[in-house]
């Protein structure tokens, strides 16, 4: 939706707003300029955009800070060659209050839940407007206040739960909500944005939340808290709309040339462009060092896949990796691009183009001078199969979870995995699935195995580095589910704030 994208109208909303990056606090509002404002559709559109905006950051919903950073590398099946500090300290499973990138992921998340509240507020008291776009506008806003929450729930647990616009004159020592409380806020925030949003947008909107997209996270949010029954009833409520679908090829699914396909439930819209409409996933991905004619103005080869997870692909007879979802995505030693061919990696690849000779390509697509225009999948169909999968097999309905396992397989190219399997090993089947489809996408990783309790077992058994963590020396990973400490700026804006358990200020 390259509506959404509109800076100018970006840039209004946060006049509007008059919102600062610091935590929980904004700066004296405006109300004349509200007041004249709010008055129509139009303006409530403008405002929306700059609700969307925030999810553009590279700390919000870029597939960055959360899917690299977070995600993939504290799995441990993604490599980040910078090694910077901040970095090294996550990657280590050290958690201090003084990282920047969970400093900067719970900062994004209130920016992203000021304005929504803002827009709310604003467009509910809206008079003499059409309703039904002033409640689609909303909704809208509801889903993206609700994202948010949910990530600020599943990283840190319990945390201050606003509702309603602050300005200079509200109480910011906002204690923290208790988790289930979270939880019912961002249930309670989809089930109603649900309702009021249309299963598919015209060309004009796409890119916009759908009702499928509130019933795909609502379903997340189900399946974290193991509401199971939940779970089956909201994804088949899914089905029904008959919208979304796997792709036949795994690679299409990502590219900029098809995005916004019907396997997407939502993405962070991007565009190619020199200013934030843009991101850094080229840039990021792109060996460092190869011709600029294949990698266009930047290369940093950022994240790069592990040894580890490349080996854990399934393979023929001959040795040779059978999984398409391998071919589609990454070149190692000696394989050219997919949609470079004259691209072809070194048999012997620098170190400084990839620490473990393997470069994934799943958004580096093309070269680009300026940033790309790529977009960031957040949700998509697969991710909802297997969602559905996991809950059916908790039911004790094995059979039925491995049908939608296979559909993923077949994709693939791989074999069907047989009916009759224990419960054990049909989820043993549905994480195997996806470790290898999701990686370097914001699921997955890191919280899937965390929520479910497999994440110590998981590293245990696949990080080679294991026994240099240091892990009966970390009690903060003994929790259930681990969580990340509260940032220290956080405290020293809202003293209010109490510490998750093992950590300090």
């Amino acid at each position: 939706m390259k509506q959404v994208k509109n800076i100018v109208l970006f840039a209004l909303l946060s006049t509007v707003t008059a919102c600062s990056d610091s935590f929980l606090s904004l700066s004296p509002t405006d109300t004349l300029v509200e007041d004249k404002f709010f008055v129509n559709i139009s303006d409530a559109e403008a405002a929306l955009v700059g609700v969307y905006g925030t999810l553009q950051k590279e700390e919000a919903f870029s597939n960055v800070r959360d899917a690299a950073d977070i995600e993939w590398a504290i799995s441990g099946d993604m490599y980040e060659m910078d090694r910077s500090a901040n970095r090294i300290e996550l990657h280590s499973l050290v958690f201090p209050s003084t990282n920047t990138i969970l400093k900067d992921m719970y900062t994004a998340a209130y920016i992203g839940i000021g304005r929504a509240n803002m827009v709310i507020a604003k467009v509910s008291a809206m008079k003499d407007v059409d309703e039904k776009s002033q409640k689609q506008i909303i909704a809208q806003a509801k889903f993206i206040r609700a994202l948010f929450y949910y990530r600020l729930v599943t990283y840190f647990g319990g945390v201050p739960l606003i509702d309603t616009p602050l300005d200079a004159s509200s109480n910011l020592q906002i204690p923290r909500a208790k988790a289930t409380e979270v939880w019912a806020f961002v249930e309670k925030d989809l089930q109603e944005a649900k309702v009021d949003l249309p299963i598919r947008w015209d060309a004009k909107n796409v890119g916009k939340v759908t009702s499928g997209a509130c019933k795909a996270l609502l379903g997340k949010a189900f399946l974290w808290q193991k509401k199971y029954p939940n779970v089956i009833t909201v994804t088949e409520e899914l089905f029904d709309e008959q919208r979304y679908k796997l792709l036949d090829e795994y690679r299409s699914v990502f590219m900029e040339s098809n995005e916004n396909n019907d396997e997407i439930l939502f993405s962070t819209q991007f565009k190619e462009s020199v200013d934030a409409e843009g991101n850094n996933l080229v840039k990021r991905t792109a060996p460092r060092g190869a011709p600029a004619e294949f990698t266009g103005g930047q290369a940093w080869s950022n994240f790069v896949p592990q040894q580890h997870w490349v080996n854990s692909h399934e393979k023929d007879g001959n040795g040779r990796i059978k999984d398409k979802r391998y071919w589609a995505s990454i070149i190692g030693p000696g394989e050219k691009h997919q949609d470079m061919p004259a691209f072809v990696m070194p048999t012997n690849v620098p170190a400084g183009w990839s620490h473990s000779g393997f470069i994934m390509t799943k958004y580096w697509q093309k070269p680009t001078l300026v940033n790309s225009g790529v977009n960031a999948p957040v949700i998509r169909f697969a991710e909802v199969l297997l969602n559905y999968a996991e809950a059916l097999n908790e039911e004790n309905r094995g059979d039925d979870a491995i049908e939608e396992v296979n559909r993923i397989r077949t994709r693939a190219g791989l074999d069907d995995l047989p009916n009759g399997l224990v419960k054990s090993e049909v989820l043993d089947a549905i994480f195997k699935e996806r470790r290898m489809e999701f990686i370097w996408e914001p699921t997955g990783g890191f919280s899937d195995l965390n929520r479910s309790g497999r994440f110590l077992k998981f590293i245990a058994a696949e990080r080679p580095n294991y026994n240099e963590l240091n892990v009966a020396q970390k009690p903060w990973l003994n929790t259930t589910p681990i969580v990340f400490p509260i940032p220290r700026d956080a405290w020293d804006r809202n003293k209010a704030l109490e510490q998750n358990e093992h950590y300090s200020f």
